[in-house]
């Protein structure tokens, strides 16, 4: 990964439409991604902290108590932890699908934190295809780029290119379109467009530096921005010169002619928030399932059926999963997302509808499930069987912090960078180590300021970063900075008194 970082190899996925698992490997810490035509589905590891119900917990979505009882429940069944949550009504369909979402995208982002490590193809057991989730790789590049890559990887990146014109490429590998853009990246993307060098584009756009390189290297790992050197020639014009892409701007239709004839629109039926929660709740829950399910569990055809039957099944299903029937003003906003997985569902009916009405598929499909059954029968029951060899971050935080409070140094910082090792995107352990590192050695200052500043700008509410940072400022006679930092800690920490003290004793310092 020194040599292919994430970025470039989640696009190569992505614009080869790779179907497959990609295990990536640092030292103690392992992810399997799974791929279906490119885009990121699922994504296992070794992390506690990862897993679904702890994710749910720490995210305040669960108590404790209802993930224990509910996750002993779940192994002694056999069932996802998920089910269990939906069977008990501890979550909507809905949520559930949101929650996994969040959780998959967070297992990906740690990704850009890593700086080392390998990657390969696997073969695997984990399914390619069973997941409902999708995960948009251009945004997904483009978040972990802005937000977690480490400076000097930005730096690198972006280093070689002060001075050259960067440009719109007019014909990219991902459309403009597809990606959602802040206000301040939609501007600064705009005054690329005629091609500008970067002190141009900070004079055009008043962004900081470091905020325009972020930019700038995603959007080059994008292949949206390139140096006007490397533009195709059919964007130069004859003098040499770079003609920024025209925007393609929507052409005046013609107004409809009406025909007299024609009868009047039918209004469509008023439709009650409760029944459009519940329309949407069904929806996704049989999202969340139907990859996993075959024909006969999609249709909910018994095996024995008759095609009478089963043309009654399909039709059910037809009419209940029309994607059309999510296409009504009254419901445009209110089930937005919903009209797109009711299409795949209605799809995936269709193509369940057709196994079944075949002969030989049909045959195949059940003596399937029979072996499927058998091997089931076979295997000794799980008797609240929980995996436990996974690594548990907040179990060594919690130690490290222990260690330090003692006054045990040596032995804190091993155990706060296992934490922040396992879990990258957590201010609270990347603070407590950084502040673990200048207590053991007062030479350490530099590092760990500039850890505490980068964790700063991942999460600019991180109040106990902003007081360390303030106290080491101090510590090392930087009163100006110690200052600016605490007072910042004052109110993100609130009620907290820490740093109040601080700024007393600074101003203390001060005045002798």
């Amino acid at each position: 990964m020194q040599e292919v970082g994430i970025a470039p190899l989640l696009l190569a996925q992505a614009v080869h439409r790779k179907t497959g698992v990609l295990e990536i490997r640092r030292r103690q810490i392992w992810k399997k991604v799974v791929f279906d035509h490119g885009v990121p589905v699922d994504c296992r590891s070794n992390l506690v902290h990862e897993t679904l119900g702890r994710y749910m917990v720490i995210e305040g979505k669960l108590s404790d108590e209802d993930f224990t009882g509910s996750l002993g429940r779940a192994a002694a069944r056999g069932i996802p932890l998920g089910e269990e949550l939906l069977e008990r009504g501890l979550v909507t369909p809905d949520e559930l699908f949101k929650i996994l979402q969040a959780n998959l995208a967070k297992k990906l982002l740690d990704l850009f934190t890593w700086r080392e490590g390998e990657f390969q193809d696997v073969d695997d057991d984990l399914p390619t295809t069973e997941s409902s989730l999708k995960i948009k790789v251009p945004q997904l590049i483009l978040t972990g780029v802005t937000k977690l890559a480490p400076q000097e990887e930005v730096d690198m990146a972006v280093g070689p290119l002060v001075g050259q014109k960067l440009c719109l490429h007019p014909s990219p590998p991902v459309p403009l379109d597809e990606i959602r853009l802040s206000q301040r990246q939609a501007q600064l993307v705009e005054a690329a467009r005629p091609g500008r060098r970067m002190g141009e584009l900070a004079e055009a756009t008043g962004l900081s530096v470091d905020e325009i390189s972020r930019l700038l290297y995603a959007l080059l790992v994008l292949g949206l921005v390139v140096p006007e050197n490397r533009l195709p020639k059919s964007s130069l014009s004859s003098t040499g010169s770079f003609r920024a892409p025209i925007l393609k701007t929507p052409q005046p239709q013609p107004a409809p002619v009406t025909q007299p004839s024609a009868a009047p629109p039918i209004p469509a039926p008023a439709v009650e928030p409760g029944e459009m929660e519940r329309r949407r709740n069904d929806v996704m829950q049989a999202y969340l399932v139907y990859r996993r399910q075959d024909a006969f569990d999609l249709l909910g055809v018994p095996e024995g059926a008759a095609l009478p039957i089963v043309h009654q099944k399909f039709l059910d299903f037809a009419q209940r999963f029309a994607p059309w029937s999510f296409r009504t003003p009254e419901l445009a906003g209110i089930l937005a997302g919903v009209e797109e997985k009711a299409q795949d569902l209605f799809l995936a009916g269709a193509q369940a509808y057709g196994e079944l009405t075949d002969a030989e598929k049909r045959n195949t499909l059940l003596f399937r499930r029979k072996t499927l059954r058998e091997e089931r029968a076979r295997k000794a029951p799980s008797m609240h069987q929980i995996k436990t060899d996974l690594l548990d971050s907040e179990a060594q935080f919690r130690k490290g912090k222990a260690a330090l409070e003692a006054g045990r140094h040596k032995e804190a910082l091993m155990l706060l960078e296992f934490a922040a090792d396992c879990d990258p995107q957590n201010s609270l352990y990347a603070a407590e180590l950084a502040w673990c590192r200048f207590l053991l050695s007062s030479a350490a200052a530099p590092t760990a300021i500039r850890e505490l500043q980068e964790t700063l700008r991942r999460d600019p509410n991180c109040g106990l970063a902003a007081y360390y940072a303030g106290e080491i400022e101090r510590q090392v006679g930087n009163h100006d900075e110690a200052e600016s930092h605490l007072r910042r800690a004052i109110k993100l920490m609130s009620p907290d008194r820490r740093p109040i003290d601080a700024l007393k004793t600074l101003s203390t310092e001060r005045r002798r």
